[in-house]
């Protein structure tokens, strides 16, 4: 995929309106303006309306409780209280970062080639990627999150070939802020230090030389939490070691990429490798399978997991009875895994497809190294350039497959939260 200088400007901005369009709309026409906390927003609301009400200090700016970090904190509660300090006015900032998040990935969609009435596909797979038009319209971390990935990558894609120290040190800033909202944003890192190395080999010690400082930024947050995230919450989010992490995100990875299994199955050299996928999948679960009881109360006090999300509530839906939970979730970890690997082989020379699965594979498995919960939710921050992939890589009739199946995925959950 190579950057080309020609953008259709009036297209991109076309794609923007139309995602503003749609939040603003579900805005003002869903129950969310007239709903009081929803989904995690009773924990994350608290230190953001604490900085607005007591002020900045040490106590209220860096000693919150919460598992976001300041970069997530510290904006919303800034801008929050501009447009009025309420709840809704908190909302309106996840609002203007996801329509922010559409902006720069129109930017990247050009530079990946798609042209024209493709920006406004890109748009709609934008809105009905998994959970992204929910929390574009609550206070959640995770579209804030988002766009400094946005922004990384259109850097990276944008300035490879040019500026060869200015480009990795402004990406190590970037990649240094969102670390300070999410440690998710490590396997970006990676992944782009692996897509420039196999690229430029030698040549591309500037990225990995910036991923590391940035890294390296979010120790003093570390020593002074004791631990990942804030105190309060260790015994949920921590470092350990849980084949049932790979297990459930196997198979909470088959929404995203399952569909490029029925796309790489049509080459049958790809078939052998799309079998080893599924049979990694399928071994997980069955080796290490992830409970999927939810307790009505969090125990803040001990060590505590939930797994929890699309997949899982779909698979209690179907069954209650454990054994056919199990078969179901071994399927879908042994689609996920395939169509992972499928990505991959149909990728060719696509950089964002390449960042794609490299984000997905080391954010994948550097949950095997966790303890605590595991959402679905967490995939999403991974997989923020697949509406482009979609629409650049797959025929006609396997994207409206895709986008019908993510239309239903979020319809559903606009109906529970909004």
């Amino acid at each position: 995929m190579r950057s080309s200088p020609k953008h259709d400007w009036g297209w991109m901005i076309g794609a923007v309106l139309f995602v503003a369009i749609v939040l603003l709309g579900v805005r003002y026409s869903s129950n969310i303006l007239q709903l009081g906390v929803v989904f995690d927003e009773q924990y994350i609301t608290q230190p953001i309306n604490d900085l607005i009400d007591q002020g900045w200090s040490v106590q209220t700016a860096i000693d919150f409780e919460e598992t976001k970090g300041p970069a997530m904190i510290w904006p919303y509660a800034f801008f929050g209280e501009l447009f009025g300090g309420s709840l809704n006015a908190l909302r309106l900032v996840s609002v203007l970062s996801s329509i922010g998040c559409m902006a720069v990935l129109a930017y990247i969609a050009s530079l990946c080639g798609v042209r024209r009435g493709g920006h406004l596909a890109v748009a709609v797979g934008w809105l009905l990627l998994p959970y992204v038009l929910v929390f574009s319209e609550i206070v959640m971390g995770e579209i804030s999150f988002i766009l400094f990935e946005l922004l990384a990558v259109a850097l990276y894609m944008r300035t490879r070939d040019k500026y060869k120290y200015l480009s990795p040190i402004i990406f190590g800033l970037l990649v240094a802020i969102a670390l300070h909202s999410r440690i998710h944003v490590v396997a970006l890192v990676g992944a782009i230090c692996i897509v420039a190395f196999l690229r430029d080999g030698i040549r591309s010690w500037p990225w990995w030389v910036a991923g590391a400082l940035a890294g390296l930024s979010r120790i003093p947050l570390w020593i002074r939490w004791d631990g990942l995230v804030s105190p309060k919450y260790q015994n949920l989010h921590g470092l350990g070691f849980r084949l049932e992490s790979l297990s459930y995100l196997a198979a909470a990875l088959a929404p995203f990429v399952g569909i490029f299994v029925v796309y790489a199955w049509q080459k049958k050299s790809n078939r052998r490798w799309l079998f080893g996928g599924a049979v990694v999948g399928i071994l997980l679960v069955i080796f290490a399978t992830p409970d999927l009881f939810v307790p009505s109360t969090i125990d803040y006090d001990n060590p505590t997991q939930r797994f929890q999300g699309i997949v899982g509530t779909a698979v209690k839906l179907v069954s209650g009875d454990a054994t056919i939970q199990k078969i179901i979730l071994a399927l879908l970890a042994g689609v996920g895994l395939a169509g992972l690997v499928g990505l991959h082989r149909t990728s060719q020379k696509e950089v964002a497809a390449h960042i794609t699965f490299y984000t997905l594979t080391i954010g994948w498995i550097l949950y095997a190294c966790t303890q605590g919960f595991v959402f679905d939710r967490f995939l999403m921050v991974w997989a923020f350039l697949l509406p482009i992939i979609w629409w650049k890589q797959l025929p006609r009739q396997l994207f409206l497959l895709q986008t019908a199946a993510m239309l239903l995925v979020t319809a559903r959950l606009v109906f529970i939260w909004l």
